[in-house]
């Protein structure tokens, strides 16, 4: 039986710039990879139908790739795309919900399709470290190259 992650966050930000943050290259490298990893987006098609390319630099020098495509964009309310590493995991689907909450975010984000409860918690702890930087870069611009931010487990 499939497994999902599921999130939900609220960011200092109005929905139409945490949405930015998942469709512009500069903006979704700047908080991509969890604590630690320097997220670089290297593809990004923003459009149904469009792909995208992430390489997470891991403290030790390796690289770890992963991608997919955009199923929905619906600005600034809501976006999908399907994740895979390029390493042979099986595809997976992201949906994220952005709704306003009094000129802040609050995002519903839903990781489904893991194989096994593993492969979700360790994903878990990775977009919970992703969001982590998200948060400071959608309010204030400020990127975190893979700083551990204060008070992040």
């Amino acid at each position: 039986m499939p497994h999902a992650l599921e999130i939900t966050r609220t960011f200092n930000a109005p929905p139409a710039r945490v949405f930015a943050c998942f469709t512009n290259k500069e903006d979704w490298s700047a908080w991509a990879g969890p604590r630690e990893v320097r997220g670089e987006v290297t593809i990004l098609e923003p459009r149904v139908g469009g792909r995208f390319r992430m390489v997470m630099h891991r403290p030790d020098g390796t690289e770890i790739a992963a991608g997919g495509v955009f199923q929905v964009l619906e600005e600034p309310s809501r976006l999908a795309f399907t994740w895979k590493w390029e390493h042979g995991e099986d595809t997976t689907l992201v949906t994220i919900f952005l709704r306003d909450v009094g000129g802040k975010t609050e995002m519903h984000f839903r990781h489904e399709g893991f194989t096994s409860e593993g492969d979700r918690d360790a994903h878990n702890g990775g977009w919970t470290g992703c969001f982590d930087k998200l948060e400071v870069f959608a309010a204030t611009g400020e990127r975190q190259k893979g700083v551990v931010l204060e008070g992040a487990a």
